[in-house]
């Protein structure tokens, strides 16, 4: 699990997660899993992710969604994308708190 940090300070969104794929993927959307526990804290609500070949330089959002409260796997499309890095930015979190969280996060590929 990624969970963003709550000590000695809670940090407020934005919350950025840089993925290194290892090399080049064709991309055609994404999938989020939620913490698996009982809890909901950083259960993502409103994401943005964008797909690069460079990890210093994102330039246009890849894709933009608004999650469910579930603890099911959600998938989330894009237009076809080419790169190596992800970046993730949560902007809420699904009970309004502060954090993010991730159980698992997936590329889907062309």
């Amino acid at each position: 699990i990624w969970h963003t940090q709550f000590s000695p300070e809670i940090l407020k969104h934005p919350h950025e997660l840089i993925i290194d794929l290892g090399r080049e993927h064709a991309i055609k959307g994404f999938r989020y899993l939620p913490r698996q526990d009982t809890g909901w804290n950083g259960t993502i609500k409103e994401i943005e992710i964008t797909v690069s070949s460079d990890a210093a330089k994102f330039g246009e959002l890849t894709a933009v969604a608004t999650l469910k409260k579930t603890k099911t796997a959600q998938d989330i499309k894009c237009d076809s994308a080419k790169g190596r890095y992800i970046r993730i930015r949560a902007l809420s979190e699904i009970n309004g708190g502060p954090w993010a969280s991730i159980a698992e996060f997936g590329v889907r590929e062309k």
